[in-house]
């Protein structure tokens, strides 16, 4: 019995969503805290920044599941391999930066104001990871047809 409908070619498509959504949420919070010292807003930020790298973690083993389920041309490989190497830079990096943020937030040290500067400028590099690996994701379904009916 399959669970997704037959336009669908895999959860990855359903997935890859959540983590965009949610660390480009996190990266606004994050900006918001450069202007207040409210609990509420950096634990805001710390819980999306979580959330969206869970998300990235799940996204991203889906992707490395979807790859053998679909038929790539051979004009695509080189965008794919890319693709899936920003995936796991993206991974990596917010996995690393979102443990670093939490426990700064935790041993008191991100009420200084130079810290989450910090964090935020690092914020910024995932970002660019973020949009870089959508970028290509895009590229591949639009410009090459992957996981397309075509």
């Amino acid at each position: 019995m399959e669970i997704l409908p037959d336009w669908l070619p895999n959860i990855h498509v359903l997935l890859i969503h959540f983590p965009i959504v949610l660390l480009t949420m996190a990266f606004f919070v994050h900006l918001a805290e450069l202007f207040t010292k409210e609990k509420l807003v950096i634990k805001s930020s710390n819980l999306l920044y979580g959330a969206g790298t869970l998300f990235t973690l799940i996204t991203y083993l889906s992707g490395r599941s979807a790859v053998g389920q679909l038929n790539v041309p051979f004009k695509a490989e080189m965008t794919l391999s890319t693709h899936s190497d920003m995936a796991l830079y993206t991974l990596i990096f917010f996995s690393v930066f979102t443990s670093g943020k939490i426990l700064a937030f935790i041993y008191g040290k991100f009420n200084q104001k130079i810290i989450s500067l910090i964090f935020f400028l690092l914020a910024v590099i995932g970002m660019y990871f973020l949009i870089r690996t959508g970028d290509l994701g895009g590229k591949l379904v639009y410009k090459y047809g992957v996981g397309t009916l075509n």
